[in-house]
């Protein structure tokens, strides 16, 4: 397969002496293939070609990346001027097609000529990459995606086409379509099964231009759209199943990292949300909070007397759990004797007060993790060395993606759930 085209456009453009600018894009061309079914040879072409297209690249990716593709031209490729040639690299063949003079399709649809790889059967999966170069060899936009449709013929004798329904890999369910591709006006079933312990939270057809679709519920997982002129993309989110119910907090989304925390948080009560339905993931927590929230994992056993802090003053939300906290030597408080309760709890603290929480539980916190090879080591404060290294030997707390350990910075809503998941499963 030669390379012509790409030393042919060259010379035109040079010889030209213009520079290559985009220009407005004309429709959306497709590919079209004589069929979506694994064959040994499949007929391309192109629709939707301006019409004033001299030039023009396209990178075929085809389903077996083993087979050696020849591409043959087509006939109606057979003119004086006209150049048409082909690469392959593993699974993609990239065609090229120029005239010296002229245009290559005024109507807007060209035949590009047949690929086969030998006894090999093989489909056309997707397009992209396309460039066309007009008659004054000024370029358009590329097209990164191009739509791949199967051209098959109607009893009237007409064409038509068939566009892909692409659906995406959705984690903690299974999601289908009844077809791969479907002409317009064809009902397509989407079937939605959620995995043991979630549910279905959305569902979602959209089109090429990101336009959502319509969708009819059936019962039993199944959805049904009208096919439109153009491909789809099938999505779907399953969410973890929480006392019964999709968590409430519209900010905490069904992927997030932390979800599972928070469904684990909010359903042992150990973490409500700032209202009804915000989580407020990326709020920073305080030590109040982080006291009140190992409170309640005691059952909020009844307290006498005063905290001891001056800053805790009595019927504060956080004042019982203080108490409680300050009696059993989980917190200690400031050097110059105060608690702190609305201050952002750091990174160290909370290491410090869930290694004394763990001790006072009983449970064995002699594990040390080598911190040494974070470069930020040395920061963390001598009070809470020991603790540090248990939280990060036990997994509750765990190094930044930059390699450190950010002793002092703060822990959000997200990270506070995340870590005490991890340390209420140590003892299940």
């Amino acid at each position: 397969m030669r390379r012509s085209f790409l030393s042919l456009l060259l010379a035109l453009t040079l010889a030209a002496g213009l520079v290559v600018t985009p220009a407005a894009a004309a429709g959306a061309p497709q590919i079209t293939v004589s069929s979506v079914q694994a064959q040994t040879t499949q007929t391309v072409g192109l629709s939707g070609l301006p019409a004033d297209c001299q030039s023009l690249q396209v990178t075929l990716t085809l389903s077996d990346d083993n087979a050696s593709y020849i591409f043959t031209p087509d006939e109606s490729l057979d003119r004086p001027g006209l150049y048409a040639t082909a690469q392959q690299s593993g699974a993609e063949v990239t065609v090229y097609v120029t005239v010296r003079s002229g245009v290559l399709s005024q109507s807007g649809v060209l035949t590009l000529g047949e690929l086969s790889a030998g006894d090999k059967t093989f489909t056309v999966v997707s397009a992209g990459g396309l460039k066309l170069v007009d008659d004054t060899l000024t370029e358009t936009p590329v097209y990164d995606s191009v739509s791949v449709v199967e051209r098959t013929t109607t009893s009237s004798g007409t064409s038509s086409s068939r566009w892909a329904v692409e659906v995406n890999k959705a984690a903690n369910g299974a999601l289908s379509a009844d077809v791969v591709r479907a002409k317009k006006g064809d009902t397509v079933t989407v079937t939605a099964v959620p995995d043991s312990g979630y549910v279905l939270k959305s569902l979602s057809v959209k089109d090429a231009t990101g336009a959502a679709l319509s969708l009819k519920e059936l019962g039993d997982g199944r959805y049904t759209f009208s096919m439109p002129a153009a491909q789809v993309t099938v999505s779907a989110v399953f969410a973890l199943e929480s006392a019964g119910q999709v968590l409430p907090f519209a900010d905490v989304a069904a992927d997030a990292w932390y979800y599972d925390a928070v469904g684990y948080v909010y359903e042992s009560g150990l973490m409500t949300g700032v209202n009804a339905d915000q989580f407020a993931p990326e709020v920073t927590t305080t030590r109040g909070m982080i006291v009140t929230i190992l409170y309640r994992m005691e059952n909020s056993p009844a307290v006498t007397g005063g905290s001891g802090f001056p800053d805790v003053a009595a019927g504060e939300w956080y004042a019982d759990a203080v108490k409680w906290a300050s009696a059993n030597g989980i917190v200690t408080g400031y050097s110059d004797g105060r608690f702190g309760p609305t201050d952002v709890i750091t990174r160290e603290q909370m290491a410090a007060i869930l290694y004394r929480y763990a001790h006072y539980l009983g449970r064995d916190v002699s594990g040390q993790a080598d911190l040494t090879g974070y470069s930020d080591a040395a920061q963390v404060s001598s009070y809470a060395s020991t603790a540090m290294g248990w939280a990060v030997d036990a997994g509750l707390i765990t190094g930044t993606g930059a390699g450190t350990l950010a002793p002092v910075g703060s822990a959000n809503r997200a990270q506070a759930a995340v870590i005490l998941m991890r340390l209420c499963q140590m003892g299940e």
